[in-house]
């Protein structure tokens, strides 16, 4: 695969501040800084309740904040609480950042960005 690269985490969740619902206060990213051969096949975005998959978003840019296209989002995990974003596996080495807004099976929403690096 063409797609040999270092890929470097580093994660900063904004949370939207008025009254994020139960199933969406608490979200996890992969750790920081976890070094891996490949691009990954998928972000994920971990919630503690059900995610409503059809009112979720996320849109990947590149370092000029360019959107750059992804594979449609899906949902896996207990009650459909793992957000997963598909990634191109061919990406070239640089800086993305994910925007994403997740709502909440009850209609509460949580938005944030995701960063990180994919170096030669």
């Amino acid at each position: 695969m063409k797609s040999i690269v270092s890929f470097c985490l580093f994660a900063s969740l904004l949370f939207a501040a008025n009254e994020a619902s139960a199933a969406l206060e608490l979200a996890s990213l992969p750790p920081q800084q976890q070094a891996e051969k490949l691009v990954p096949a998928n972000l994920e975005l971990t919630f503690p309740g059900p995610v409503d998959l059809a009112r979720s978003t996320a849109i990947l840019l590149d370092a000029e904040g360019t959107a750059l296209p992804t594979g449609k989002p899906f949902l896996s995990g207990d009650e459909g609480s793992v957000f997963k974003i598909p990634l191109d596996p061919s990406m070239p080495p640089g800086l993305y950042t994910l925007d994403w807004r997740v709502h909440s099976m009850d209609g509460r929403s949580a938005e944030g960005q995701y960063q990180f690096r994919v170096d030669p």
